[in-house]
């Protein structure tokens, strides 16, 4: 016979309903603890926005150069905008009771002077702002680790609103320095236009002055011709006396008329020399004037000349007017004494000559002084004129300079002088505008500690499960005496509960001599692991009473199903639905999360909580007992003889 047919043969004895599930139970025993388990883990930070996490946005605005820098609130956008986790937007007091007692998982707090931090850029000594991020491991050791994984996405979300909050800021600042930067442009080109105007001034300046130069040149022939005038005088003065001393007799019949009509003459000579000069006198006090009232003329050469000449021609005009006058006196005694010219006949009839050639070389000489005097006059406006625009040229050429000083003084001031130490520092601070710090409630410290309760969960379950394998749930000879049903169960309850606190005892002992368990509460700790324990025997006592061989399938499938639900690793807001329906109904929930309490710390309203409902199991479970053991003393057939022996 071959193993093969043996082999058959052993599965042929499989031959009941009940004999053929089990063999597919224990087929399908591989699946429950893979499937269940990986279909419960399979994608946690997918779910990661199930789980409420309190934000508390205490941060107070402030106004940074006519601009609010709101940066809490630019972060709190950030968060709605992406919810990673479930975000909880409430105050201090909300945040700091959830998180003490289990309704959020962590807190996020923005301080209130958040935005000041911020925008402390703005007055060139930038500060640090911070941001707190407040755990509880008593809430679940894995879901900090979480936390850790993701702020990194958290880092990014407030660094983005530090940012914007940090540019609002120091964009006014920039704002400032542009219109201080436009305003010097404008100064410049002010100054660029008021530049060329006085440019152009100057040359007018340049053009009048020449044609002042130009008049002054003709002013001063005039006068040589008012000298060469006097000189041609005296030469005709010496030949004509004589001519006239040859005529005297003839004269000085009519040397009355002749004097008078002398006299006349020069008088009108006198009157226009007297005019010629006053006229180069205005023209000279004109010069002084305009060099008065412009001292920068003064400088000038051209200036200078003209003002030389104009005194030149002033002396020449006044000995004109000063010998006109002299011939005129002359004339006056030539006619006085016309009575006396028939016996000084000759003398008389000599200056009269002389009068006469000095009154026409007068004539000329005013003429031409006459002509060089409009010239000057109109070469005068000229420079005044041109005077004039570089005048106003110069004033904008001071307004553009004062414009651009200004600007660029105001623009200066905008840019902070940063030593060495601040450079560092302040370059640090922008690089990283935001230090998020982290604190614990009730750090577990190591990964041990913190996933310690649902293992210590799991071996107690287990224990139940192999405690069965050896002992009788009930005592065949218990069952069958007369003692109460009670009795006979609590009989059937007792050996496995006292193995079960023994084997909680050393695990206990090894794990917190071992690896340092140190649990934050000795006593509860070990009160509520010695309740859970007896919960789990009275659970797994109570499906062997009323189930027999079936319950260690049944308590193996609550095993992987607790593993699954009791949120012993991850949060129960990222398990699939079904996982999420059955944690409040499983006695493993509430000693995993009592555990971490004990272990961590934490609420203290969480603890009694587990410890109720672990006590409301327990009771539960051992009513049941009594009831199936009360039915197990009723014998029967298929107990005698059963399909399936496990």
């Amino acid at each position: 016979m071959t193993a093969f047919r043996l082999a058959a043969f052993e599965l042929a004895r499989f031959r009941t309903p009940l004999q053929r599930i089990a063999l597919v139970f224990a087929v399908c025993v591989p699946l429950l603890y893979g499937a269940l388990y990986l279909w419960s883990n399979w994608d946690p930070y997918n779910r990661l926005d199930s789980i409420p996490v309190a934000v508390v946005n205490a941060d107070a605005p402030v106004v940074v150069e006519g601009r609010t820098v709101d940066a809490g609130g630019l972060f709190v956008d950030q968060l709605r905008a992406d919810p990673i986790f479930d975000w909880r937007f409430v105050d201090a007091a909300e945040a700091d009771r959830g998180v003490r007692e289990g309704d959020y998982y962590f807190e996020i707090d923005v301080p209130e002077d958040f935005s000041a931090d911020l925008a402390s850029g703005a007055s060139g000594t930038p500060r640090q702002a911070s941001m707190s991020i407040v755990l509880n491991d008593a809430n679940g050791y894995v879901v900090g680790k979480m936390a850790q994984t993701v702020q990194s996405e958290l880092q990014n979300r407030i660094d983005a609103a530090a940012v914007a909050a940090y540019f609002e800021s120091v964009f006014g600042n920039l704002d400032r320095l542009r219109a201080g930067i436009t305003q010097a442009a404008d100064g410049a080109n002010a100054l660029r236009d008021g530049a060329g105007q006085a440019r152009d001034g100057a040359s007018a300046l340049a053009d009048g002055l020449g044609s002042l130069q130009a008049g002054a040149d003709r002013l001063a022939t005039g006068a040589h011709q008012v000298a060469d005038g006097d000189a041609r005088i005296a030469d005709a003065v010496v030949p004509l006396a004589n001519r006239v001393a040859d005529a005297i007799p003839d004269v000085a019949t009519s040397a009355p008329d002749a004097a008078n009509r002398a006299k006349d003459l020069a008088t009108r000579a006198a009157d226009a020399a007297s005019t010629v000069a006053g006229g180069t006198d205005s023209v000279q006090a004109s010069l002084t004037a305009l060099a008065a009232a412009d001292p920068g003329l003064a400088d000038e050469p051209a200036f200078r000349a003209a003002q030389a000449a104009a005194g030149r021609a002033a002396t020449a005009t006044g000995d004109v007017a000063t010998r006109a006058g002299q011939v005129r006196d002359v004339a006056t005694t030539v006619a006085n004494g016309a009575a006396a010219l028939a016996a000084d006949a000759p003398q008389l009839q000599a200056r009269a000559r002389q009068a006469a050639a000095d009154v026409q070389a007068l004539a000329d000489g005013a003429a031409a002084v006459a002509t060089g005097a409009d010239q000057l006059r109109t070469g005068l406006t000229s420079a005044a004129d041109g005077a004039r625009t570089l005048a106003a040229g110069t004033d904008r050429l001071a307004t553009g300079a004062d414009q651009l000083a200004t600007g660029l003084s105001s623009a200066i001031g905008e840019l902070p002088v940063l030593s060495d130490d601040q450079k560092r520092r302040d370059a640090s601070t922008l690089a990283s505008p935001v230090a998020v710090t982290t604190t614990n409630l009730n750090p577990a410290v190591v990964y041990g500690r913190g996933i310690a309760p649902l293992f210590f969960a799991i071996a107690m379950w287990v224990f139940g499960i192999v405690a069965f394998l050896l002992l009788e749930p009930l005592s065949a000879r218990a069952r069958a005496s007369a003692l109460p049903t009670p009795v006979v169960a609590l009989a059937g309850f007792l050996p496995p509960l006292a193995m079960a606190l023994v084997a909680a005892a050393l695990l206990y002992l090894v794990v917190d001599l071992g690896m340092g368990l140190d649990p934050a509460h000795l006593g509860g700790t070990l009160g509520l692991l010695a309740l859970g324990t007896t919960t789990f025997i009275a659970v797994a006592h109570m499906l062997r009473v009323w189930l027999g061989g079936i319950a260690s399938a049944v308590i193996l499938v609550l095993l992987v199903l607790q593993l699954t639900t009791c949120g012993g690793i991850y949060p129960v807001e990222t398990l699939p639905a079904p996982f999420r329906a059955l944690h409040p109904v499983l006695p493993m929930s509430y000693l995993v999360d009592g555990l971490r309490v004990t272990l961590s710390g934490g609420s203290g309203a969480h603890l009694a909580r587990d410890l109720l409902v672990l006590g409301g199991f327990l009771v539960v479970t051992l009513a049941l007992t009594v009831l199936g053991t009360a039915r197990r003393r009723r014998w029967s057939l298929p107990e005698l003889k059963p399909e399936l022996a496990l």
